[in-house]
């Protein structure tokens, strides 16, 4: 009735509100689940100790290839600090974010004597936003953007493009989908009913670059390593346009 007579006395009626944008998946209620049953074996599956130790330290050298002692890096996806450990010594100024705060309480433990570590708990789509434009000269992510909504991964990357500096470096990798351990993992996860928001999502190559170039990076390396054949994961390390 309301909006017959506005119409009848020309007066426009107030649009309708809004629908609320869907909450996506939970990753924080599922990681945070993931890290209270054993944060380790969550993080890289299957690793003793002693190997889940060595990742960090080869991981924190393939970043060091790209960094200066000088530089302020990010970490997206830190976990609990595995590669933290080794790179901090390397740089000036280290900040970690995670989704799950299970996962930020045992990388501030496992870092308490690093002084220069800065760690952060994201919402599940707050993506990068408390950090300024520019603030950065490298962001890294490993093990991480392969759990998300492929979207969403990309929202990550477009954020790391806003806060690196003109020329700042992108170091990240991504599961090979035409390698046969992701090949087998999409089959056996294609008839579960239930998926976890975080399983692993893998890529091809080419949809690897796009999904580069679309953020807003030049990529600068691109190569395939990993165990098995050395083909299972896809490296990448890409620049921001220089100003």
């Amino acid at each position: 009735m309301r909006t017959r007579l506005a119409r009848l006395f020309g007066i426009q009626p107030p649009p309708a509100p809004a629908a609320p944008a869907p909450p996506g998946p939970d990753y924080k209620a599922a990681w945070n689940e993931a890290a209270l049953a054993g944060a380790e074996e969550a993080i890289l599956t299957g690793a003793t100790d002693e190997f889940f130790e060595r990742s960090g330290q080869a991981d924190a050298d393939l970043v060091g290839r790209y960094l200066r002692d000088t530089d302020a890096v990010l970490n997206i996806g830190c976990g609990i600090g595995r590669v933290e450990r080794y790179l901090a010594p390397k740089c000036r100024e280290l900040w970690a974010v995670d989704v799950s705060g299970e996962m930020i309480r045992r990388a501030t433990e496992r870092l308490a004597a690093l002084g220069n570590v800065r760690l952060k708990e994201v919402g599940n789509r707050e993506f990068l936003e408390s950090f300024s434009d520019g603030q950065f000269d490298l962001v890294f992510s490993f093990l991480v953007l392969q759990h998300l909504e492929k979207e969403d991964a990309f929202l990550y990357l477009r954020d790391a493009a806003r806060v690196l500096k003109p020329g700042g470096v992108l170091v990240t990798k991504f599961p090979n989908f035409l390698s046969p351990p992701y090949a087998k993992a999409f089959l056996d996860g294609a008839a579960v009913a239930d998926r976890s928001p975080g399983r692993v999502r893998a890529s091809t190559e080419a949809e690897v670059r796009q999904t580069i170039a679309l953020a807003g990076f030049e990529i600068a390396d691109f190569w395939l390593g990993g165990h098995g054949d050395g083909s299972d994961e896809i490296y990448v390390a890409a620049r921001t346009p220089r100003a």
